[in-house]
């Protein structure tokens, strides 16, 4: 049985690991110094006809389906009353705070007039035709919401400190879950909207969109996607940081949520051939497009199958895999949508610069520093041994 409470991990921040993921932040960083300064063609082989690039199909699109495991936890805790999956939900929400807030930061650095960036906040001057505006708006407010469900963590933790500050922080925490019924509530409703105008972003472009991806149903397969892959990402990360700490977890809520998992999977590819087999694109099947179409069903359904079988499930190292073959098959999903199945025309090429690699690379990184630092200072993980002291809720005087 693990800790009910979460604890820091604790422990130094500069480690090996620590080191080269500061490195390669640090690589990205300059990257973004010599963008904003000298333009978007010094680090990118971006162009009029293929305007995003990796940035958005990577950086933005298949960050926030890996940030949905809040999400997908939200529907399970909240939605469905399942209480007992709760020491799940403070990781998948700072994971899901921090890919976000990443693909935000992404975005100014692919925009081409970067400064004009605080617009966006003048409501009389915003396009309400425009889905990018929704997007953003919707993407900009999640972010917020997300860290304001990080923030009882950081309370907890000043909690601990004599002065001033520990009795600030004791006396705010009770008022700030108090309003957390809205918080949450929020924190389901905005990535329903974004995450679906995702899709409906492509719904614009039929004739430079493959038809094995093109369909109406753009908006109701990227919110599947991202369900699954949030899913996928909870158990991904539960696993690694078990190995990497040796904390304590449950199996039988890693179980579970690997049903979930396989039931948005299933969902998302009996939708996606139901809807080729109603369109009558079948004979599309054929060629590299097709074989992508193929191997994204694949690497979905067939881990969701095997998931199907409770003895599947309760094994850790099957259950593992299967996370990260799903979370592998939404990624590539998504990529394809923005980037492999589109064709501008006219003769436009792409492949991606070594800068836009290295940013991308940078900022994955960074999001894994953080992600360490957090959990190490933070009460984020259940299952910790008790080496650091359980913040203790304090009244002040």
């Amino acid at each position: 049985m693990i800790h009910a409470v979460e604890r820091p991990l604790g422990g130094p921040v500069l480690t090996r690991s620590s080191m080269i993921v500061l490195a390669l932040a640090g690589a990205a960083m300059a990257l973004v110094a010599v963008r904003l300064l000298a333009g978007l063609g010094t680090v990118s082989a971006m162009s009029d006809g293929y305007a995003w690039g990796i940035w958005k199909p990577l950086n933005v699109v298949t960050f926030t389906g890996v940030g949905a495991g809040a999400l997908a936890l939200a529907l399970v805790v909240y939605v469905a009353n399942r209480g007992r999956y709760h020491p799940l939900v403070r990781s998948a929400v700072l994971i899901g705070a921090i890919t976000y807030t990443l693909a935000g930061a992404s975005v100014v650095v692919d925009l081409g007039r970067w400064w004009l960036l605080w617009a966006i906040l003048v409501p009389p001057w915003w396009n309400l035709d425009s889905v990018l505006l929704e997007v953003a708006l919707c993407v900009m407010a999640y972010c917020a919401v997300l860290w304001i469900e990080v923030f009882p963590a950081v309370l907890e933790r000043w909690a601990e400190r004599d002065g001033r500050l520990g009795d600030l922080a004791a006396w705010l925490h009770p008022w700030v879950r108090r309003g957390f019924p809205f918080v949450v509530a929020m924190a389901i409703v905005l990535p329903f909207m974004h995450q679906s105008s995702l899709g409906t972003l492509l719904l614009v472009a039929p004739t430079k969109l493959h038809p094995l991806w093109h369909t109406v149903w753009l908006p109701a397969l990227f919110l599947l996607s991202c369900l699954a892959m949030g899913a996928g990402a909870v158990i991904a990360v539960d696993t690694l940081t078990h190995l990497a700490w040796k904390r304590e977890r449950d199996p039988a809520l890693l179980s579970t949520v690997g049903l979930v998992m396989a039931g948005f999977a299933l969902a998302f590819a009996a939708l996606r051939v139901l809807d080729v087999v109603q369109a009558g694109e079948l004979a599309e099947i054929h060629g590299p497009k097709g074989l992508l179409f193929l191997v994204e069903l694949g690497l979905l359904v067939y881990p969701a199958l095997r998931l199907l079988r409770a003895s599947y499930r309760r094994n850790p190292g099957y259950l593992f895999w299967a996370a990260l073959l799903v979370l592998a098959g939404g990624a590539l999903y998504r990529f394809d949508t923005y980037l492999a199945a589109f064709d501008p025309g006219n003769g436009w090429s792409y492949f991606p610069s070594v800068g836009e690699i290295l940013f991308s690379a940078g900022l994955a990184s960074i999001g894994v520093g953080i992600y360490m630092v957090a959990v190490k200072r933070l009460p984020i993980l259940s299952g910790v041994k008790a080496t650091a002291p359980v913040p203790v809720r304090r009244r002040a005087a």
